[in-house]
């Protein structure tokens, strides 16, 4: 099932089936995502959220409580991108240019809570709101987006360090100056806009997030993931949620309206 949100500069098809995410977003008929793959590639198209963690989890275990829980291997060795990327949601309220959505985090995850999500189609950027939320006992929690961008022509990705990953891919506490280019690791603390030019259109991302992960390997695309924290967070230090009590953040896609040719 998709919806579509759509003004006079740009449409978004949200993919209810597939992780609610977004299928795709066009700017005046432009396409900025990757579009296209369902079941055999999940982790791989559109802009999904990771909910209740982001990024990689070492060998797919959360230590909480003093207790092993084992996440399954969606990236092996490791756990990866929460639990809700591949599942139904249920939409609870739609209009033309706003869309919002509820899931609960799924037998996977061992604490139960849930998350909501709204979509907001504006003028000239679409703003993504996630909220995850405790349910009857107390859980780590971390949120986050993976988008899909088409590869872009030209980035200006400028973050004050990056967060050098071990030998396991795990990002670790030890901040090192390098650009995001080439890149499969978490930055932080960036010093200008996140831009981007994709399909002639200029992007800028936002976000309330503290860590971003970059994926520039692909010749195809690149990922440029808002995170609530770094990879593994949830196990190093983590935010707990007491029961019912939630986690909250956003994230948008901004465009400037003009396409460059």
């Amino acid at each position: 099932m998709v919806f579509t949100l759509s003004n006079d500069s740009a449409s978004v098809v949200v993919d209810v089936t597939h992780g609610g995410r977004l299928a795709s977003l066009r700017i005046k008929d432009t396409e900025v995502l990757l579009t296209g793959g369902h079941d055999d590639t999940t982790l791989s198209w559109g802009c999904y959220p990771m909910v209740p963690y982001a990024g990689r989890v070492r060998s797919g275990v959360v230590r909480f409580n003093n207790v092993d829980h084992q996440l399954p291997l969606t990236h092996p060795p490791h756990a990866a991108h929460g639990t809700v990327f591949a599942q139904s949601w249920t939409v609870a309220n739609s209009t033309e240019s706003t869309i919002e959505l509820i899931a609960n985090l799924g037998s996977q995850w061992p604490f139960g809570g849930s998350v909501s999500q709204r979509i907001e189609l504006r003028n000239d950027h679409v703003r993504l709101e996630l909220r995850v939320t405790a349910g009857d006992q107390a859980m780590p929690a971390q949120v986050g987006w993976h988008p899909w961008f088409c590869k872009p022509s030209h980035a200006s990705l400028i973050f004050e360090s990056m967060l050098q990953r071990d030998e396991h891919g795990i990002a670790t506490s030890h901040c090192v100056q390098t650009d995001a280019i080439n890149v499969d690791d978490c930055f932080i603390n960036p010093l200008a806009p996140l831009s981007l030019t994709v399909n002639g259109v200029d992007l800028v991302l936002s976000s309330d997030c503290s860590h971003w992960v970059v994926y520039d390997i692909p010749t195809h695309a690149t990922c440029i993931e808002p995170q609530s924290g770094a990879p593994n967070e949830i196990n190093d230090s983590p935010v707990i949620l007491a029961p019912g009590e939630s986690l909250a953040r956003w994230f948008t896609i901004a465009w400037t309206g003009r396409l460059i040719h």
